[in-house]
């Protein structure tokens, strides 16, 4: 589900508001889908529940969830649509990044073999 990374220099509350993102993204949450309760997800991550309403309520004021009465934070029916402009961003942004890199003198090999570092994190 959502994975978390205690020593990176991203917050843990944007972590989780990534990870969620890419469960829309990926189709594992679904427009209308109750997201997981917040003491729920912070037992299962093992962070403070805190940590997990602020990334909640920042998502909610992004128009990510609608709060339903009794159902707990839904994903909202324009979560898609948020979501391919923020694709677009994360793109553009990671191919700035890679020319960021050519043009301090890190060659091809060694930019693929972050690209693999990074994949192997991954679930």
């Amino acid at each position: 589900m959502i994975q978390i990374s205690p020593g990176s220099a991203v917050p843990i509350y944007d972590q989780i508001k990534s990870g969620l993102r890419g469960l829309v993204a990926r189709g594992t949450l679904k427009p209308g889908d109750e997201a997981p309760s917040i003491r729920a997800l912070a037992v299962r991550l093992r962070v403070n529940p805190n940590t997990v309403a602020r990334a909640y309520r920042e998502l909610g004021a992004e128009g990510f969830f609608e709060s339903r009465r009794g159902e707990g934070n839904v994903i909202a029916a324009s979560a898609l649509e948020r979501l391919s402009g923020g694709m677009r961003e994360l793109r553009g942004g990671l191919a700035e990044s890679l020319r960021h890199a050519r043009r301090g003198g890190l060659g091809w090999p060694e930019i693929e073999a972050v690209l693999k570092e990074v994949r192997r994190e991954e679930p």
